[in-house]
Parts: structure tokens; sequence; C-alpha cells
């Protein structure tokens, strides 16, 4: 019996899978389907194969001391969106005198209909904005608990030490960007299992330089090249990296000279590009490696069905926050494959989806030591 309850509770629990179960239960706890919320929880966890216990261990976020905060922030959220503005709020409306007052309008008048339709309409906002705060936090526990390799903790140790002394609000991205994005569990992998010697690594839209400070574990002394259009991230990066051989810079990617590389990666740059742009970059970088050199990047995966819709729907809502004043672009898989290959590269895909419902492929090309004639 204790097995099974172990076996039970480990059920599906990947930091993924674990996210959609928290998301699944607090949003089946909001919206207003009383009576019947444990058995809708347990049935979607079975048809979605999530794990049981944590979907209805989550549903309980409707209990008696939350339950007045949520119905009201429902029906808050349901009239600003019905109206454009919150429902006037009278705190005397609370008093006992009041309240029965309040309470026989509501029932005799016409207010039920509008107060029903924006409680529901609030509710199903409301869990899908609880829901994903807790998925969100189900997915950086879980993922700190299944880091088993110790050589992974210790990289991700060393990163978030070297950023100790930046900003609160920088410090949370990156700790909480390692935690969600697969990405770098992925590149602890492949920088683990290749020996890229004392070679240079370049960082093409560097960002904060998490990807460089994950490059320079074990090796303090690599140089390391970064470029970024965003003039805040490079200057987190340079406090970050200072102790570091690091040199980081405001540039456009599209117009620089890349040094001979062991490593350049590229993570989310791309889908910025126009398509010719893409493709010669990418050659360039192929030119750039040393032999036995690696490319590394990132896109979106566009043969996922709904998880390719999700994402690319986001990536547009990145674009219009950040006024890219162009919208995301990203080829066929197999286009960024035959570049690659006619470049001479050795090519491996690698499809994935990050703890938030975000599809990509990553492609690894490796440069052979002798070079492969067209």
């Amino acid at each position: 019996m204790r097995e099974f309850a172990a076996a039970l509770m480990k059920e599906g629990l990947t930091p993924g899978r674990a996210a959609a179960a928290v998301f699944l239960g607090i949003f089946i706890g909001i919206v207003p389907i009383y009576g019947v919320q444990l058995l809708a929880a347990a049935g979607l966890a079975l048809l979605f194969k999530l794990n049981k216990p944590l979907t209805l261990a989550s549903t309980f976020i409707n209990n008696p001391l939350l339950q007045p905060l949520i119905v009201f922030s429902s029906v808050e959220l349901g009239y600003l969106l019905q109206s454009g503005s919150f429902r006037p709020f009278h705190a005397p409306a609370l008093t006992g005198g009041h309240m029965k007052e309040e309470i026989r309008a509501f029932m005799a008048g016409g207010h039920m209909k509008e107060e029903l339709l924006a409680w529901v309409m609030g509710s199903v906002v409301l869990g899908v904005i609880v829901g994903g705060a807790g998925a969100a936090i189900a997915a950086g526990v879980v993922q700190l608990k299944a880091t088993a390799d110790p050589a992974l903790r210790d990289r991700i140790r060393f990163v978030n030490q070297m950023f100790a002394q930046c900003g609160r609000a920088d410090r949370g991205f990156v700790r909480w960007k390692l935690r969600l994005d697969r990405v770098f569990l992925m590149l602890a992998g492949l920088l683990a299992a290749e020996d890229l010697g004392s070679g240079t690594v370049v960082d093409l839209g560097c960002g904060y330089g998490m990807a460089l400070s994950f490059a320079a574990f074990g090796n303090s002394s690599r140089r390391l090249v970064g470029y970024d259009l965003d003039v805040h991230r490079i200057a987190v990066a340079r406090q970050a990296l200072s102790q570091l051989n690091a040199n980081l810079s405001v540039a456009d990617v599209r117009g620089l000279d890349l040094p001979p590389s062991a490593l350049i990666l590229i993570m989310d740059v791309l889908q910025y590009l126009r398509a010719d742009e893409q493709v010669t970059l990418l050659q360039r970088c192929c030119a750039a490696l040393e032999p036995n050199g690696m490319l590394i990047f990132r896109v979106h995966d566009r043969e996922r069905g709904l998880w390719s819709t999700i994402t690319m729907a986001f990536d547009r809502l990145i674009f219009l926050w950040g006024r890219a004043g162009v919208r995301p672009l990203t080829l066929p898989a197999a286009d960024y494959h035959s570049v690659l290959e006619k470049a001479g590269m050795r090519v491996e895909q690698r499809r994935f989806r990050n703890r938030l419902p975000l599809a990509h492929i990553l492609f690894i090309a490796k440069k052979p030591l002798t070079e492969v004639s067209a």
C-alpha cells in the first residue's frame, strides 16, 4: 500500500506535467462549478495523465478562507471585462444592515443575471492568472528537486552567484529563467559531454549573459564574446561577468566580424531577422567555427500543432511588448537543416517543450575536423 501511494505521488511529476497539474487544479477550483470540482479535476487528470494527488490538492484553493476573496475578485474582473471598469465598491455595504439590503435587492431585482455573468467571466480569467502563477512555481520547485546531477547544480549555483550583486529584479529574472527554460539544462548536458578546449565562446543575442556564464563554468579564463541590442541587459551582463574574460557589446548581429570560435550560441535572435538574413548569419557562423567547433541555436517548432500555435502567439506578444517593429519569422526546420548541411556541418535536431507550454527545436551543428567538400 505504501509503495502504491509513493508511486501515485510521483506519477508524471516532471516539471512540465507538475505545472499542468497545478494549473488545472487551481483553474477548476476557481471557476464556479461547485459540487463537481473534485470529480472534474480527477477526470481531467486521468484524461491528460497528470499527477492526480497534485491536481486534486490544487483545487483546494477554493476553501472557506479564500472563497470570499475568490468570488469578489471574480466578480470585479467580470465587471472590468464587461464595462472596462470595476464595480463601484462601498465599504458601508459590508455592514450588517446594508449587507441585508444589498442581498435582498440582488435576489429580487435584475442584478442577478448581470452578477452571475460577471462572476463566470471573471472566474475564468482569475483561474488562468492564478493557475499560471501556481504552475510556474510548481515547475520551478520540481525542477530544483529533479536536478539530481551535482555538476548541473554546481553550474546553476555558479551562475546565480555571479549575478548576486546585480539588482533584485535582474537577479530574480535570471533565477527563474534558469528554472523554467529547459534550454539551459540541455546546454549544460552538451557542454559537459563536449570538449571545447580553451576556444572562444560567442553568444549572439546574449541578453544577461547566462549562457556565457554556463560556458565559463570550470574554465573562468575562457574568452567569452557576447552581443545584444538591449543596453540594460548588456550593462547587467558586464557587471555579472566582470571577473571573467568577457567582452560584451551592444551591437547588431547582422554586421559583425565573428572571431574564430569553439562554440557559437544563438538562442532567441533568428526570429527577428528576414529569411535571407537568417541564412546569411548561419553561414557566417559556420565559417567562423574552428574544426570540431559547434553552433547551437534555438528556433520555434512549427510542427507541434496547438503547442506551435501557443508558442507563436506568445512570441507575437513579446514582439508587440518590445515594439520590435516586425513580425517573428521562423523558417521550416528542413530549411535550417539544409543550410547547415550545405555548409559542411554535421547536424542534430532536438525537439523539446519548455516548462511553459512553448515548443522549440534545438539545432546542434558540429564542424568536422576535416572539411567536407560540397
